[in-house]
């Protein structure tokens, strides 16, 4: 079965964990025209019950807004939220694809794969009633993996300033269990660079900001080497001008402009924090040595 016109062109969001990929990409997601994951799917991806459920609850999560803050306000707590849903990529998956911990550096997905998660995403985009399927991911962007599935995906990557990702990283209650201290990606690192990251990894500001290079730079990487159009977000940029930033991001993923996109828009708390400016001088200059400024 044929599948091609339901999933043509997917948007898909990736970047580095506490980059703004999340705030961003949510927004995006309350556009009429999309349908998105969420933890019902995850736990029920072939439930066509489901998939009915959430025709009605993301249609009310979108429009909420622009009716009053309020009901914004009340659908952002009680709706369903969008996520990456990477305990059903990799249940649909084979052992070897790691969407946990996995770069998935040179990695395709089998005929087979595709086939089963193209039935799987065609349904749920059908029985949502809308037009265009979207996703996101988090950590490493696994571009030559959902290229092969998707090879006419609208790509956006969201990045923000390393230092600022880094102390947001190092901030949280889970990086200090995940990769404070610890190589958490894996799949794409030489024996040099694994040999560097084990002089690191009792340094958390150095270790983690090693990291977040190589997620940088391999999606970069795989971005030339694969051809991909890939638009690149600054969430600088996008705290600065959010209106001008989501403007392009729209024209990017082929949609048009949006009232509920716009409503989420104007009332979300859009910020940069400064935090960063309490990390010593020190710790700053650390990073932008191991994760230069893009």
């Amino acid at each position: 079965m044929s599948h091609q016109a339901t999933l043509s062109q997917p948007l898909i969001f990736v970047g580095p964990p506490r980059s703004g990929v999340t705030l961003i990409s949510d927004i995006v997601f309350h556009h009429n025209a999309l349908c998105w994951l969420d933890e019902n799917f995850e736990k029920h991806p072939r439930s066509d019950f489901q998939h009915r459920l959430f025709k009605r609850a993301s249609s009310w999560r979108s429009n909420a807004y622009k009716r009053s803050p309020l009901l914004g306000a009340l659908s952002r707590e009680f709706s369903p939220a969008p996520t990456e849903a990477i305990n059903f990529w990799d249940d649909i998956t084979r052992e070897e694809i790691d969407f946990h911990r996995g770069f998935l550096r040179g990695k395709h997905a089998t005929p087979a794969e595709i086939a089963a998660i193209k039935e799987t995403l065609a349904r749920r985009v059908d029985l949502s009633g809308k037009s265009k399927l979207s996703l996101r991911f988090t950590g490493p962007s696994r571009l030559c993996f959902l290229h092969s599935i998707f090879p006419d995906a609208r790509f956006v990557h969201v990045v923000r300033d390393p230092a600022s990702t880094v102390h947001s990283m190092i901030s949280t209650e889970e990086w200090e269990y995940l990769g404070k201290h610890l190589l958490w990606w894996r799949g794409a690192y030489s024996l040099q660079e694994l040999a560097m990251y084990d002089q690191l990894r009792h340094h958390a500001v150095a270790g983690t900001a090693f990291q977040l290079n190589k997620l940088i730079q391999t999606t970069k990487l795989e971005a030339d080497e694969l051809g991909i159009d890939l638009l690149t977000v600054n969430y600088e940029d996008f705290v600065a001008s959010p209106q001008m930033v989501m403007a392009r991001i729209l024209d990017h993923a082929r949609l048009a402009p949006d009232a509920s996109v716009e409503a989420a828009l104007s009332h979300n708390d859009i910020r940069c924090s400064n935090k960063v400016l309490k990390m010593p001088a020190t710790d700053i200059n650390t990073v932008y040595t191991w994760c230069p400024a893009s």
